[in-house]
């Protein structure tokens, strides 16, 4: 019974977006030196990463170790071994610092120190979706706000969100709905909705519901989010503080986190962020989007969640086979399908779709138009 349940509810999820194929290597599998998801990542977007006239003429073919050759594990390689086309060997050297640098920002840290050449034949790439160029006026939102941030880790990485943010990449860091907008819905573009009846009952908030705030607080946010989503970390990071500071504290608003997985290495976040129960939730959800970047990154996602919240005295190896954390789960995307959301975060605002409006200041108003 537990089994098809557990099918169905995958079913369910997958009904949302199609499953990734980032390459990722099962669990408890050491692959050898070609093998792993940052090497996979690598491949299927290199094109995106470096760009297609370079992508011709040379392909990932390892991640070594910076001494003694050996084939890096989780953590993140030293050395990355380059296959190229024997005529287009030298110009690659010549690029070689710049590679460096475009492969680091795409990882959002210091992945890689230096590239080695090997000569050989290169199959096509898979391509990617093309890497869309920065957006000026969004970097520049986004460092003014890492600049008011005192928490020094925090900063740091807010500060590597921004970087996936702001270059608009498609990766596994956007999940399989593609690439999300960094939305600021205005009042003027946010269509009203006229719910159904089973619609109107998901707009309020539910027994099984996470809740920050007073039960007899006037209006009601409920934010669907994913927790792979770099926008919802962002929003965890940059945004909910000021929510609960302005709104919540105040007893002006009920803040209501609902699950909304996009692929399924979100959706065992969420089983973790399930794990420690009610009373855990909203830090084990802080703790994962905090560290996003770190996991998301890692060969083994999964076993490095595992590892940070074991560190913060959450009993989270056993998490993932529990059918009940998932059923939990399944209910919030199957709840969010009923009204419509299609990326993450989305936000209801006293059973309003207004989207990501991206900031305290943007949410403020929209309450001060529809609040109670």
């Amino acid at each position: 019974m537990k089994g098809s349940m557990r099918e169905n509810g995958f079913r369910a999820i997958g009904g949302v977006a199609q499953r990734l194929t980032s390459g990722l290597s099962p669990k408890g599998k050491k692959g050898a030196k070609a093998s792993g998801a940052p090497l996979a990542r690598l491949k299927t977007e290199w094109s995106a990463i470096v760009g297609a006239e370079i992508a011709r003429v040379s392909r990932p073919d390892a991640l070594l170790a910076g001494r003694g050759g050996r084939a890096v594990q989780a953590g993140g390689g030293k050395v990355l071994r380059l296959r190229v086309e024997g005529a287009a060997s030298l110009e690659i050297q010549h690029r070689a610092n710049q590679l460096v640098e475009r492969v680091n920002a795409y990882f959002g840290h210091r992945f890689i120190d230096e590239i080695r050449l090997v000569q050989g034949g290169v199959t096509a790439p898979t391509l990617a979706p093309p890497v869309a160029p920065v957006d000026p006026q969004l970097a520049a939102r986004l460092a003014e706000r890492v600049a008011k941030v005192e928490d020094p880790d925090l900063k740091a990485a807010l500060a590597r969100l921004g970087t996936h943010i702001a270059r608009g990449r498609r990766s596994l860091m956007l999940g399989a709905l593609g690439a999300m907008l960094f939305m600021r819905t205005s009042r003027a573009q946010t269509v009203l909705a006229q719910w159904t009846d089973d619609q109107e009952k998901l707009l309020v908030v539910r027994p099984t519901d996470h809740v920050l705030g007073r039960a007899d607080a006037p209006n009601v946010i409920i934010d669907y989010f994913s927790l792979t989503c770099p926008h919802c970390a962002n929003f965890a990071m940059a945004v909910l503080p000021g929510i609960r500071k302005q709104f919540v504290e105040s007893g002006r608003v009920r803040f209501v986190y609902r699950h909304f997985p996009s692929d399924s290495i979100a959706t065992h976040a969420s089983q973790l962020a399930e794990c420690g129960g009610t009373a855990r939730f909203f830090d084990t959800i802080h703790a994962l989007f905090r560290s996003q970047v770190d996991w998301l990154t890692a060969q083994d996602p999964e076993g490095e969640m595992v590892k940070i919240l074991s560190a913060q005295g959450l009993a989270a190896a056993d998490c993932l086979a529990n059918d009940q954390l998932l059923d939990k789960i399944i209910d919030d995307v199957q709840s969010g399908q009923t009204l419509g959301v299609n990326q993450t975060p989305t936000l209801f605002i006293n059973g309003q779709n207004c989207g990501n409006p991206g900031s305290t200041d943007a949410i403020g108003k929209i309450l001060d138009e529809i609040g109670r």
